[in-house]
């Protein structure tokens, strides 16, 4: 009976063993690993000078930006307001090219940083937007969870931080069309 017992003992401690050698070696799956990626390349931003931590009042939510050039005046926009923005958008982590972005054009991009639930802005670029005046061009590096989150949204895989460069051409009056 000890035999046995001993046999058994040895067998549970052997599984036991190859089970965590298994788990140890568990692979990350390519998501997980964007997201890290993503993560680490926000987290650099931390430690530079050149940029600071950008809020608004009642969150704890943060972009990074550093100003580019200088605006004028005091106003800034607020949580309601509409502005006129030229923009560039570049990821982060991976392959960095411009993916987005209206600087060629003539136009500006007229956009609500939150009007209703559906404004037209990621979290991120409001609150980079929020602590701008206007003619301040500046660089916003936004992460993922203030951008589209754990989603995919077109051609943006889920887990995507971004950095963009944003210049606000105006604040759109309230009384304006």
């Amino acid at each position: 009976m000890t035999n046995k017992h001993s046999l058994l003992l040895a067998v549970g401690v052997l599984l036991s063993v190859l089970l965590s050698l298994v788990a140890c070696n568990r692979r990350v799956d390519s998501t997980e690993q964007w997201r890290i990626a993503n993560e680490k390349a926000f987290a650099e931003y931390a430690d530079s000078t050149d940029f600071i931590k950008a809020t608004v009042d009642g969150s704890t939510a943060y972009v990074y930006k550093k100003q580019t050039k200088k605006g004028q005046g005091n106003e800034y926009p607020i949580e309601t307001s509409r502005v006129l923005i030229h923009y560039e958008a570049y990821q982060i982590a991976g392959e960095k090219g411009k993916i987005d972005g209206n600087f060629e054009s003539e136009a500006p991009a007229r956009l609500s940083l939150s009007r209703g639930t559906n404004g037209d802005l990621i979290s991120g670029m409001r609150i980079g937007i929020q602590n701008m005046v206007q003619g301040e061009e500046a660089l916003i590096v936004i992460p993922w969870h203030l951008a589209y989150g754990a989603s995919r949204k077109g051609n943006v895989q889920a887990y995507t931080a971004f950095r963009y460069l944003v210049r606000l051409d105006s604040i759109i009056p309230e009384t304006a069309e």
